[in-house]
């Protein structure tokens, strides 16, 4: 049980800093490269929500590990997944040609 809490845990890790390591979306002008993008996000989204049903519904050993801080970890990755939907959907969007950006 400790392992696959940790395995998860690694998991959770890697999909919440990944959109740190990408570049800002204001760099991707071409809509082939918007949409695909758009899909790793939601595929990030299912991702950390299952993961987060995982996490939630697995009952930690009680000697090992609170539960508050598994119900925690799994509401930062609904989060997570909420982020990564709103962003996938803004992804989606056509861009805005002409902005009031002084």
């Amino acid at each position: 049980m400790l392992f696959m809490n940790v395995a998860v845990a690694l998991v959770a890790g890697f999909i919440l800093f990944e959109p740190f390591t990408r570049a800002p979306v204001s760099r991707f002008t071409t809509p082939r490269m918007r949409r695909s993008l758009a899909n790793r996000s939601f595929s990030q989204a299912g991702a950390a929500f299952f993961a987060a049903l995982l996490v939630a519904t697995s009952p930690p050993a009680p000697q090992q590990i609170s539960p508050l801080i598994v119900f925690a970890a799994a509401l930062l990755l609904v989060f997570a997944s909420i982020y990564w939907i709103v962003r996938g959907k803004r992804l989606l969007r056509a861009p805005r040609v002409f902005s009031n950006m002084y």
